[in-house]
């Protein structure tokens, strides 16, 4: 227990803070025996961070007051505040990662009904649970107690890993803090800030491949709500809606990695010091990934780096017996060709050397009650010597090659699981493609595999200017190096492999539909009108 007058101002500590120690340094002599005066002292030192000075005001505290068993029980909070400034201390001398959340543990995601009638089955439920691919072995135990918020307890193989999950009712959910990471159109958006009940699917994930496990989450969600409003997805801290859920449902690829995790930024007071992580990623067995020392001229580059670093991690599962990936290729090639190669280090062994302050973003004191499990902060190698001998740097003394301005010079590396991946997508979704090609091929991009000078493929953007069907069809080739004068470089594709297509781009009005986000078609309906798909 603390008492009233030793907390910190919630308003301005430190200014505060400061006042009081100049005010006790004045009133030292009265208050040399007042068991008070030391004890406020220490708590104004432990507000500013200073707990090695702390502890021996809090100790001379404990030599002034009587020992009889009253005293001692007023004064408790004093030996409590002395453990927690050794705690503190402890562990800025040796930075440890501590047990995880829950939500990190676990796949927690909250599934909001539009009708607010809805109940869910189980009877039905579990046996179309059954029926995914890959489901064996499918055990439920059912709540009876209607008074119990537990619904169902469901175990199983997943491809061989087990899982087990739980499905709650939940009342009035509260979104708070939570980002959102998808579209809702204006309805929609009316609609979540009045409905918050639904259910909870609470899920531990295998570790084999973690777009598969999101997938199976992403399906049962829909099943158990099928007529979905928002699904706030609490171990990625977004809300994500409820149209793309039943898109990414009904989809036999899994979706985007992106969909799966956030990037979070926080910055000093002036705004110059930035940084970056992300959340939602350990529980599928992976590491969060930092940044430590962005800043805003280089934010855009070192999100898209992490994306990059994070698909790699998708798709190239590393040691289970190392919390750390290797990652042996670069990741990027930044601007005259040179390869950007990244080192991944435990945030304790990364920062041990760091700031402490509490102004800095992502200092070890920022991580006394956060962000201290299973992270990695990203370094980089100067080169491929320095790559064989592991002889890394700071992410920041490659800061010339990777601020925003050289955004559109660095090529970042997509890995060929995930081109596979972009390929099935496109290709399940290409008849909303051929509709629209067939009436105004002008509003469809194709992003497509093509030989560069020196016969290497890449890929690059090109709009369709005659469709016949996706082996027949003519493109020009925009706003790229590739391009030759006078609009553009045209090339016609004549009994063509449908392997050249990676993906796809159809412009409607202000939006942009893609194989990923194809619920926009669903939550603005307007748009298939005025794309003909009605």
């Amino acid at each position: 227990m603390i008492r009233s007058g030793y907390v910190e101002d919630v308003q301005d500590p430190d200014a505060l803070d400061r006042r009081a120690l100049e005010i006790l340094a004045e009133t030292a002599e009265e208050g040399k025996d007042d068991p008070n005066w030391w004890c406020r002292n220490g708590y104004t030192r432990m507000g500013l961070g200073m707990e090695a000075e702390a502890i021996p005001y809090f100790e001379h505290v404990m030599a002034l007051i009587p020992d009889d068993p009253e005293t001692q029980e007023f004064w408790s909070d004093v030996p409590e505040a002395i453990g927690q400034c050794k705690a503190i201390l402890d562990f800025l001398d040796h930075p440890k990662a501590k047990e995880k959340p829950y939500f990190m543990r676990r796949s927690m995601v909250i599934c909001i009904q539009r009708d607010t009638a809805y109940r869910l089955d189980i009877d039905p439920f579990v046996p179309r649970i059954a029926a995914v691919d890959g489901i064996e072995g499918l055990v439920c135990e059912r709540a009876w107690d209607e008074s119990v918020s537990t619904v169902a307890r469901i175990k199983g193989r997943f491809y061989g890993e087990e899982f087990d999950m739980e499905i709650d009712r939940v009342e009035d959910f509260d979104p708070s803090g939570l980002r959102v990471s998808t579209y809702f159109n204006d309805s929609d958006i009316e609609l979540v800030q009045e409905l918050h009940s639904g259910y909870a699917v609470d899920m531990r994930f295998g570790t084999d491949d973690p777009s598969r496990w999101f997938h199976l989450q992403m399906c049962i969600a829909d099943m158990a709500v099928p007529d979905m409003l928002v699904v706030y997805d609490l171990s990625a801290c977004q809300a994500l809606s409820g149209h793309l859920v039943r898109r990414i449902a009904s989809s036999a690829v899994p979706p985007h990695p992106d969909f799966a995790y956030t990037i979070w930024d926080e910055a000093d007071s002036r705004g110059t010091d930035v940084w970056l992580y992300t959340r939602g990623l350990q529980r599928m067995g992976l590491p969060d990934i930092e940044i430590m020392h962005s800043s805003p001229k280089h934010a855009v580059c070192h999100r898209k780096l992490i994306r990059a670093v994070v698909k790699y991690m998708f798709w190239n599962r590393h040691d289970k017996a190392s919390s750390v990936p290797k990652i042996d290729l670069p990741v990027a090639y930044m601007a005259g060709g040179v390869p950007l190669y990244v080192r991944l280090l435990p945030w304790p062994e990364a920062i041990k050397d760091g700031s402490r302050s509490a102004g800095t973003p992502g200092s070890l004191r920022t991580r006394l009650k956060r962000m201290n499990s299973d992270s990695c902060v990203m370094f980089a190698y100067p080169d491929e010597q320095a790559v064989a001998e592991d002889v890394y740097q700071p992410l920041w003394m490659m800061d010339d090659f990777l601020d925003d301005g050289h955004e559109d010079d660095t090529k970042f590396i997509i890995c060929e699981e995930e081109n596979t991946r972009m390929h099935r997508l496109a290709m399940e979704t290409f008849d909303i493609v051929e509709r629209v090609a067939r009436l105004t091929p002008e509003k469809v991009m194709l992003r497509l595999w093509l030989e560069d000078d020196d016969g290497e493929l890449d890929t690059l953007w090109a709009r369709l200017t005659k469709y016949v069907d996706r082996n027949n069809f003519e493109i020009r080739i925009e706003d790229d190096e590739h391009a030759g004068e006078d609009n553009g470089s045209q090339l016609a594709f004549i009994d063509e492999t449908d392997e050249r297509i990676s993906t796809w781009l159809i412009e409607a009005g202000e939006h942009c539909v893609t194989p990923e986000s194809i619920y926009l078609l669903d939550a603005e309906p307007g748009l298939k009108k005025e794309l003909g798909l009605e």
